[in-house]
C-alpha cells in the first residue's frame, strides 16, 4: 500500500485462536467499514478475506491472532498475523476438495496480497502478517466537524454557577 498524504484510519483487535474468533473477526471487520462508509458490495469482499486469513491463522498459526484493518485513500488493506514461522501457500484445490481455497479466494477478491515478518523476519517465532490490499471506490464520512467560529456556540451553564 503506498503511502498516502491524506487521513489514515486504522483499527486493529487480537483474538484467541479459537474457531469462534472466526466469526468475531468477520464482526470487527465488517464495523470498521460500515463507520468508514465503505459500500457493502466492497465491504463483502473484504469480509470474507478476513474470514479467510483468521481461519488459515487459527488452523496453521499458533498463538493470539491479530486483525488490522486500514484505510488510506481509496486502498483498504486487511492485516493477519499470528506467531508461527510457517509461511502461507496458496495451493491449487482440485474440484471435488473442501479445503485449501481460502489463499485462492485471497487473491481473487484482492488487489494484491502477500506476507511480512512480525520482527522484520519472515520466517522467525515472531511470527508474520498475512495481508491484502482491496480498492474502494467509497467517499470518506468525515466526522463532525467543528464551528469554525467557536464564539457562535451557545455556552452551557455548569450546575455550580
Amino acid at each position: 500500500m503506498a503511502p498516502d498524504s491524506g487521513r489514515v484510519r486504522r483499527l486493529v483487535t487480537r483474538l484467541p485462536a479459537v474457531e469462534s474468533s472466526v466469526g468475531e473477526s468477520r464482526d470487527f471487520v465488517s464495523a470498521a467499514l460500515g463507520s468508514w462508509a465503505v459500500p457493502r458490495g466492497e465491504a463483502g469482499d473484504i469480509v470474507l478475506a478476513a474470514s479467510e486469513l483468521v481461519t488459515n491463522a487459527i488452523e496453521h498459526g499458533c498463538g493470539e491472532v491479530d486483525v488490522e484493518v486500514v484505510l488510506a485513500a481509496a486502498v483498504v488493506r486487511l492485516r493477519v498475523g499470528d506467531h508461527s514461522a510457517g509461511l502461507p501457500v496458496r495451493q491449487a484445490p482440485t474440484l471435488l476438495s473442501e479445503r485449501s481455497r481460502g489463499l485462492v479466494i485471497v487473491e481473487a477478491l484482492s488487489t494484491a496480497w502477500g506476507y511480512e515478518g512480525i520482527a522484520g523476519a519472515v520466517g522467525t517465532d515472531a511470527g508474520k502478517w498475512v495481508w491484502a490490499d482491496f480498492a474502494v471506490t467509497a467517499p470518506l464520512v468525515e466526522v463532525a466537524t467543528v464551528a469554525a467560529d467557536r464564539r457562535s456556540a451557545t455556552p452551557v451553564p455548569l450546575d455550580n454557577q
